[in-house]
């Protein structure tokens, strides 16, 4: 019995003991600390040392922060942090944290005159649609490692603090792109004030940015992240059909407010809409590669933009595709109004589907994928081959991203080519579909006029007014 005792009292001293080795770890695991750490990521056309030599106050630079933990209790409120030019790129000082989950909670950079110029903005807040990730922002502080954080920015200018949020570690500056635009229910680009109308914007970037804005009655200026060669813009008004058009950020820049872009809404009674989809006999469409630069490739079943391996020759073969559609049949006077372009394909990826991604690209990623180019040299279906293929013009061009879907077609807004834009004063033969940039992956394959199976054909639907 003594024994059995003696048994049950070093029983419970080795658990206090174990109790206490656990508690005293665990406290000693919340108390370690690790670091943190600020930089900025300016845009590719601006540098630190350009930066700070455009402007005298930016030569001392300070961060202001403030972070908070899971539970909204302070850890640092509007804590100043020095920012210094280290070769070419601004850093921080190192702030130490414990271990743990926080939450940036504002983020602005001020010059040595007291001045912010650079902020990012709240949730919520009038200029958080600028932004892929407002604050707050979470991030975690790991024992004894450096944690380096990069939230987004915008060029304060003459924004008042109040419309801003302040966010995360390290910085990608972002410059909104500035534009006026309009809506008539008349399908001119020379409407008149008197003809303007309102309607709902819906503005979509490559990188899957996309923000809706209400169109005034009137010339309205509006603010757009930048960072997109092109942008999509999709305009609703009740009665009327959706308007879309493709945007290059160039076009936009251009416009003041005595001359917006104009975005018209016939009457649907003024509309009318052709259908084309040609068979082998008078479709013309063909594909030239380079591994048969000679080759004429006129009657092909596909319509394609690829890249792909030659397993016997240990090279990467390139494909590209032509294509015209006879337009004879729309009147002269005829304003298009939209052209979309109807491609078909026998499965989603007949090569590769392990690149192909959702309708649109995650925010950050590089973008890649397939262009379609206005043609401005003649070409002849039976005669064309890489070597002797017409010239093509970025102008205009049309963008096609990766893509997975439940159908076998897609949809393509190609206004732009059919209808060439003004700063484009060069003949129009058609379009040539290749890959941007061309070795990043397999590619697109669509049926062509060729291919037997009818409903598998390119189709071209346009929607006109005279």
């Amino acid at each position: 019995m003594r024994k059995s005792v003696k048994l049950s009292l070093l029983l419970i001293v080795l658990l206090s003991a174990a109790g206490l080795y656990s508690c005293e770890k665990i406290n000693s695991e919340s108390t370690k600390k690790g670091t943190a750490s600020f930089s900025i990521a300016l845009p590719s056309n601006v540098t630190a040392k350009s930066l700070q030599a455009s402007d005298s106050s930016n030569n001392s630079l300070q961060i202001l922060v403030t972070i908070t933990d899971n539970n909204s209790n302070a850890v640092f409120t509007d804590k100043a942090i020095p920012f210094y030019l280290f070769g070419t790129e601004y850093v921080s000082d190192n702030i130490e944290i414990k271990s743990g989950d926080f939450k940036l909670t504002k983020f602005m950079v001020v010059n040595s005159l007291g001045e912010v110029i650079y902020a990012t903005p709240l949730e919520g807040s009038s200029l958080a649609y600028l932004c892929t990730r407002p604050l707050p922002m979470a991030f975690t502080i790991k024992p004894g490692e450096a944690t380096k954080i990069v939230p987004e920015v915008l060029a304060v200018g003459n924004q008042t603090p109040s419309q801003f949020g302040y966010a995360t570690f390290g910085m990608q500056i972002i410059t909104p792109l500035e534009f006026w635009i309009a809506c008539t229910n008349y399908p001119s680009v020379s409407a008149t004030q008197s003809q303007y109308i309102s309607a709902s914007l819906t503005v979509f970037s490559l990188n899957g940015w996309s923000h809706t804005f209400m169109l005034d009655s009137a010339v309205n200026n509006l603010f757009i992240q930048a960072g997109s060669d092109v942008y999509t813009l999709v305009a609703q008004r009740a009665g009327y059909p959706d308007q879309k058009v493709q945007v290059t950020a160039a076009e936009l820049a251009a416009t003041t407010k005595d001359k917006p872009y104009v975005l018209g809404f016939p009457p649907p009674s003024m509309m009318k809409t052709i259908v084309i989809q040609p068979g082998p006999e008078t479709g013309k469409d063909a594909m030239i590669s380079n591994l048969e630069p000679d080759t004429n490739f006129g009657d092909y079943k596909y319509f394609e933009a690829t890249y792909l391996t030659e397993p016997l020759l240990t090279v990467m073969r390139s494909n590209r595709s032509l294509i015209a559609f006879n337009l004879d049949s729309i009147p002269k006077t005829a304003v298009v109004l939209s052209a979309v372009l109807t491609l078909s394909y026998d499965i989603p990826v007949p090569f590769d589907n392990t690149v192909f991604m959702t309708d649109s690209i995650p925010a950050g990623t590089v973008w890649y994928g397939g262009v379609l180019q206005q043609i401005v040299e003649p070409w002849e279906e039976s005669k064309v081959t890489w070597n002797n293929q017409p010239k093509t013009i970025e102008t205009g061009e049309v963008f096609i991203a990766p893509f997975i879907r439940n159908v076998n077609f897609i949809n393509v807004d190609v206004t732009r080519l059919i209808n060439p834009i003004t700063a484009s004063a060069l003949p129009n033969y058609g379009m040539m579909f290749r890959l941007w940039p061309m070795d990043k992956f397999p590619g697109f394959r669509f049926g062509s006029s060729d291919y037997t199976d009818v409903k598998m054909r390119p189709m071209l639907t346009i929607t006109y007014t005279i």
